[in-house]
């Protein structure tokens, strides 16, 4: 099957610990609780949970306005600087969505870059000195239109839900 985009979700430090009540994507080997399946949805755990909490390093961060400001123009300038385009995405203070169109470049490598152009963004412009994102991300793969519209309308009813259109961003054409 040809790969015609992906739907990331990446979630600010701290929040969505492996043990979350919602399940969580952890990692394969744990060396209090031992391993667990790589890449699969582990179940809420409390204890989990609280240990993870307790290896936290730095408070739990929620961005702020200016932080997400900060966030979309970078990620339009990302976007104008790569193959790709964003088809959704949802800014939120714990965590974003973004719908991407296919890339000839290894998606993971863009990822990191995306992160890293945001992460530096941040802290030239918004003076925030600790870590903004929480290790890793959700990547998944789309292979249809089915999928491709399916996942476009779920991060456009985040932006709804909060009241602000279902496109509200710079990178975003506006309506004719």
């Amino acid at each position: 099957m040809r790969t015609i985009g992906y739907h990331i979700v990446k979630t600010a430090y701290g929040m969505w610990l492996p043990g979350d009540q919602r399940g969580s994507w952890s990692t394969a080997w744990d060396e209090q609780i031992g391993f667990m399946d790589p890449h699969t949805l582990q179940p809420g755990d409390p204890v989990r949970l609280r240990m993870s909490a307790e290896r936290m390093k730095h408070p739990v961060v929620r961005w702020s306005p200016d932080m997400l400001a900060t966030m979309e123009r970078a990620l339009a300038q990302c976007m104008a600087e790569s193959d790709w385009r964003i088809a959704a995405a949802s800014l939120e203070p714990t965590h974003i969505h973004l719908v991407l169109t296919y890339t000839a470049g290894d998606i993971d490598q863009t990822c990191k870059w995306i992160a890293d152009r945001c992460t530096k963004a941040i802290r030239r412009d918004c003076g925030h000195t600790g870590p903004i994102w929480a290790k890793g991300k959700w990547c998944g793969f789309i292979y249809d239109a089915t999928t491709w519209k399916n996942a476009v309308q779920y991060v456009q009813r985040h932006n709804i839900r909060r009241g602000v259109g279902p496109r509200p961003y710079v990178f975003f054409p506006s309506p004719s």
